[in-house]
């Protein structure tokens, strides 16, 4: 019996390391680089990234200053490839070219709130000098060419004490736009709160090799020689698990008021994170010149909510935004999470079981902290954040109004005793 749950783990590891989730830090990269090689033995293009780390450094004062765009034209289109480079090295030279992007489209389009960037459908150019990296890093990737939740937050921090584990107060942002306290504790609370997480995805992941334990093409055979009595004790107590890391980290969501002020995140912060529309990709033959039309950078793009609901088998397919917001998540989350997607049982495992009360209490406690009481302190926040102000759209463009559908989809799956 004891072997067949160490099988049990041993294929949740390495699901997990297939799939570049941390044990530790969850989606969150555990050490993303900052700094690009400059080694010329190592990359030849050295001279370019030593150019391209100061540019990103200095992104701050050249914000302040309004020289984005003198900036970006001094830089060379590069001729370099991306696909003979490390993952690491991509995802910062994505975050860069990115955060450059967004930085050069403040500059040039000062909307005053999303809802003006929505009704600007004129084309607009994306220079080749950003346009043509940012559009091959992101097919090396697997994501959408924006800076989107995963670059700005789960690639773009160091622990401030390297011998200590993250937590909201030992980050340190890499780069940020206004380099404001505010700016800095909103990112830093999305970093802590994929940390307090982290120990639900292994358990999330047993509980869905636990749910298919009947399964003829179950993933691990021999866990049919467990009784059901005995595999019903081990889903309740990684349902149990989960919900708890859940709440910790609603918990931590919570602590977004502590220094993030309403007035400066609305009015210096947020509209760095928007995408306009029609933007069309100067130099890149692909895309032909058609203007593309994406989402800014939002919270709904992280990776553990879409694994969560997938895991628990909440369905949010017909929503025309949730399923979308997975293309800005890199491609080995978002092959997990449609991996979970297609071979969860564990919605109908509950189901058929519903007669036991501990096993029901332990599925409804996972949904009542992800997603239920997490979207009712975010939808708290949208309205302190952005509604107040008299907008009417999320920073990555979906209506506000877009989460009260989200939470209500969701609590119609809380299964009744």
């Amino acid at each position: 019996m004891k072997n067949d749950l160490i099988e049990c783990e041993n294929t949740v590891r390495l699901l997990m390391e297939q799939h570049g989730v941390s044990f530790e830090t969850g989606f969150l990269a555990e050490q993303p680089l900052r700094w690009l090689p400059k080694d010329p033995g190592y990359v030849p293009q050295a001279n370019e990234f030593e150019h391209l780390d100061a540019m990103a450094y200095a992104l701050e004062q050249t914000i302040t200053e309004r020289k984005v765009v003198d900036s970006v034209k001094r830089l060379d289109v590069p001729c370099w490839s991306f696909e003979d480079l490390p993952k690491p090295v991509v995802y910062r030279l994505m975050l860069i070219y990115a955060m450059y992007t967004h930085a050069y489209f403040r500059e040039v389009y000062p909307y005053r709130n999303v809802s003006e960037l929505m009704q600007d459908q004129t084309p607009k150019i994306l220079p080749p000098q950003l346009a043509v990296p940012l559009w091959r890093a992101s097919r090396r990737i697997g994501m959408e060419p924006t800076m989107s939740y995963s670059l700005y937050a789960l690639w773009n921090y160091y622990r401030k004490d390297s011998s200590k584990p993250v937590s909201v107060e030992n980050l340190e942002l890499i780069h940020s736009f206004t380099g404001t306290l505010d700016e800095r504790w909103f990112v830093w609370i999305h970093q802590a709160v994929e940390v307090a997480y982290a120990p639900a995805i292994p358990v999330l992941l047993r509980a869905c090799l636990l749910s298919r334990v009947r399964d003829p093409d179950g993933p691990i055979p021999s866990l049919r020689q467990l009784t059901d009595e005995r595999i019903v004790e081990e889903m309740i107590r990684c349902l149990e698990n989960a919900a708890q890391a859940a709440r910790n980290a609603v918990a931590v969501l919570k602590r977004m008021r502590e220094h993030c002020d309403y007035g400066t995140y609305f009015n210096r912060v947020r509209l760095f994170f928007t995408f306009p529309n029609s933007v069309v990709f100067d130099g890149v033959e692909e895309l032909r010149g058609e203007p593309q039309h994406k989402f800014g950078e939002t919270g709904g793009q992280t990776p553990f909510m879409h694994f969560q609901l997938a895991a628990a088998g909440i369905d949010h397919d017909d929503d025309p935004y949730f399923p979308r917001m997975r293309r800005y998540m890199s491609k080995p989350f978002r092959d997990l999470i449609e991996l979970v997607t297609q071979t969860s049982q564990i919605r109908t495992f509950i189901l058929e079981r519903r007669g036991n009360d501990r096993l029901v209490q332990a599925y409804n406690a996972l949904i009542q902290a992800v997603p239920l009481d997490w979207r009712l302190v975010h939808m708290r926040l949208v309205e302190d954040f952005i509604g107040r102000f008299g907008e009417g759209h999320g920073t990555g463009k979906p209506p506000l109004d877009w989460l009260s559908a989200l939470y209500n989809k969701a609590h119609t799956s809380l299964i009744e005793l």
